[in-house]
């Protein structure tokens, strides 16, 4: 029989110590024979492997190899359609997120966070275990009882704080902090990191190490293979839903990982060859002066056949940028020239048929139409190509959409699945075909591979590496530096909304563009 979570209304001088007893000998989850079917779609395949209590265990894979569908089984958001899951001894007989949490003691961070954003930190962190009365909690005990743990976590958080005023990565500790309160003996986190910045992934990576320290299981999904081989103790691979390699960290490396996730030696990704853009040509993108919501000033051009990354932290002005461009944002000056005309009065539509693409970084909320199929999404942007007097040439639309898909490689049954069905990586893959459907004469990606595996990626770079090949001129924007210096021609590095250098990516290094977005001084020699 487990045993019974701690439960908040005992105080947290407990939190985090007496979970497993400090045994990493005992298993805390066993799974055998599971799968998972949705319609003809089998999206896990007897899966069977263990996850060892007191360790950190990296849960590796493809989008679309059944990470996804394996997470959920585990917190109790949908049941296996056949095997078993054991957690500490006991079999798991109901799958319900209360009863795997309150019962087993099993919690999940998810990557899009279930918080109650105009509530405080209090609140969020002992919600369902408040102190005092049901119908009338006592708020002093809860403020007490939060500080307590938040400082045990050693979590500096203001209790009293609603958590919209928090930011993202705040936001995902006091998740953590809310399934320690609720007694979580496993913690399921599923990419973590995917939207933070490095300061802010070291603050995960303490905390996941005090956790461990104190007997704390977890299961941990990332695509990055640096935080995977520094923080897991043991690596779990599945492919195509199937489980198919099983490691201590020490007994592989990340190239083995990788084959064994994509199913072939992928190696590493090889830089875009150089490329120097013909000055006879005209710029397809000529900006003077722009400014806009965190940015103020800048002037770049890009040429056809040219790739230009943008770098920047997160509050640089690099993303409102991009989106003062393609029209989302209104600005406050400065001229566009787009294809050798000026765009001046910029807005989406007008974009798109001005042949401006726009693959934003937040896919979910900004870019996939998620009541529609996979068809749907692919041609959204050419729907009107296809009609006649109101009504939609089906079979030609349908058509188009299915030869997009094929030439991005789009995983999917058919192009009537839903888009929410797919993986990251295809989901990107789609977004990307809709604007491609646009024949662009320029195209911005922000955040190109965000929460995208390593084989979807080199598919996406092999496109991205034809299509400017063909002229078309491109801007994209990413938080990851490795992407860029691998990605593109010249390097625009923001700063505090200002455009301080543009750099030829082959003199670039990562050291050098931290340099330049932080404002910090050249160590010399």
């Amino acid at each position: 029989m487990a045993a019974a979570p701690r439960s908040a209304t005992t105080g947290t001088a407990s939190a985090l110590s007496g979970k497993n007893a400090g045994d990493t000998s005992a298993t805390a989850i066993s799974v055998r024979g599971l799968s998972r079917s949705f319609g003809p779609v089998r999206a896990l395949s007897d899966v069977s492997f263990d996850v060892p209590a007191g360790e950190i265990t990296a849960l590796l894979g493809e989008n679309g190899a059944g990470k996804s569908t394996l997470l959920k089984i585990l917190a109790g958001l949908q049941p296996p359609s056949a095997g078993s899951v054991t957690v500490f001894g006991e079999e798991v007989a109901s799958f319900s997120p209360s009863s795997m949490l309150d019962r087993y003691g099993v919690a999940i961070v998810p990557q899009e966070l279930s918080l109650l954003p105009d509530r405080s930190v209090a609140e969020n962190v002992l919600s369902g275990v408040e102190p005092g009365n049901r119908w009338f909690p006592s708020r002093r005990q809860m403020m007490e009882r939060t500080r307590d743990l938040l400082a045990e976590l050693d979590l500096r958080v203001d209790p009293t704080v609603p958590v919209r005023s928090l930011d993202l990565a705040t936001q995902q500790l006091v998740v953590v902090a809310r399934s320690i309160a609720r007694g979580c003996r496993v913690l399921i986190m599923d990419e973590p990191t995917a939207m933070l910045t490095p300061s802010e992934a070291e603050r995960l990576f303490a905390l996941m190490e005090s956790l461990k320290a104190a007997g704390t299981t977890m299961l941990y999904v990332s695509h990055r293979m640096p935080e995977v081989f520094r923080l897991a103790d043991r690596i779990e691979v599945l492919r195509d839903g199937a489980h198919v390699a099983s490691w201590r960290n020490a007994d592989t490396t990340p190239d083995q990982a990788v084959a064994a996730m994509v199913g072939r030696e992928l190696g590493a990704f090889t830089r875009r060859a150089a490329h120097t853009a013909d000055p006879g040509v005209s710029p397809a993108l000529r900006v003077r002066e722009l400014s806009g919501r965190r940015h103020s000033g800048v002037s770049f051009e890009v040429r056809p056949g040219e790739i230009l990354g943008v770098a920047g932290l997160p509050d640089s002005g690099r993303v409102e940028l991009l989106h003062n461009l393609f029209g989302g944002d209104r600005g406050s000056g400065g001229t566009v020239e787009l294809l050798g005309e000026p765009y001046q009065r910029r807005n989406p539509i007008a974009s798109v048929e001005r042949r401006l693409a726009f693959v934003p970084g937040e896919r979910r909320a900004q870019g996939l139409l998620t009541t529609m199929s996979v068809g749907e999404n692919i041609g959204a942007l050419t729907t009107k190509a296809f009609s006649r007097f109101g009504l939609v040439r089906r079979g030609a639309f349908d058509r188009q959409a299915a030869e997009q898909g094929r030439k991005l490689r789009v995983k999917t049954a058919t192009m009537g699945q839903p888009i929410t069905s797919l993986s990251g990586g295809n989901q990107q893959k789609a977004v990307l075909g809709r604007w491609l459907a646009i024949d662009p004469g320029v195209l911005i990606l922000d955040e190109p591979t965000r929460g995208v595996d390593v084989g979807a990626k080199a598919e996406i770079y092999e496109q991205l590496f034809a299509l400017a090949g063909k002229g078309l001129a491109i801007l994209c924007s990413s938080s990851d530096l490795p992407e860029l210096l691998t990605l593109t021609d010249r390097i625009a590095v923001m700063s505090e909304g200002r455009l301080v250098d543009v750099v030829e990516t082959t003199e670039a290094t990562e050291e050098s563009l931290m340099t330049l977005a932080t404002g910090a001084t050249p160590t010399a020699a």
